[in-house]
């Protein structure tokens, strides 16, 4: 006859076991990302493409030329055929940044980042938003991705 007894001892020892298995499975997560990224994740999916023209927008036809092509949405050039876009949204707490040919700044926390969006001075720590841009030199469109 098998002795169906479960006594404290043997609750105890499975308790822990299963406290010890369901801590190991929550450690392989990293939860503080996981929360960050549902908020405000730097990888947002693509939800839609712009197309501009660049005789439509004169700034944009020289390097160094810049245009904000929406509210929050700035194109520089970079080179004859190379551009970037940028979100013009502080990702530290959501403020408007101000763009000066040679970086942007953040007028509510000071953050500052380079031309090419990337944090020099927090308290961001994040860089600015950037866009996947193709640049179509037969019809002289840009394509980007937002």
């Amino acid at each position: 006859m098998e002795n169906n007894k479960f006594n404290r001892r043997d609750f105890l020892i499975k308790g822990a076991k299963t406290i010890a298995i369901g801590a190991l499975a929550l450690s392989s997560f990293d939860i503080l990302k996981l929360v960050a990224s549902s908020k405000d994740s730097e990888y947002e999916p693509c939800s839609a493409s712009k197309v501009i023209n660049l005789s439509e927008f004169p700034s944009l036809l020289n390097n160094g030329g810049y245009a904000m092509i929406t509210n929050n949405v700035i194109v520089i050039r970079k080179s004859s055929s190379k551009f970037i876009a940028l979100k013009t949204i502080c990702p530290h707490k959501e403020c408007d940044v101000d763009y000066n040919g040679d970086g942007f700044e953040c007028p509510c926390h000071g953050s500052a980042f380079d031309k090419n969006g990337i944090v020099t001075e927090g308290p961001s720590v994040k860089n600015l938003k950037s866009y996947k841009v193709t640049y179509s030199s037969d019809d002289n469109t840009l394509t980007i991705n937002m």
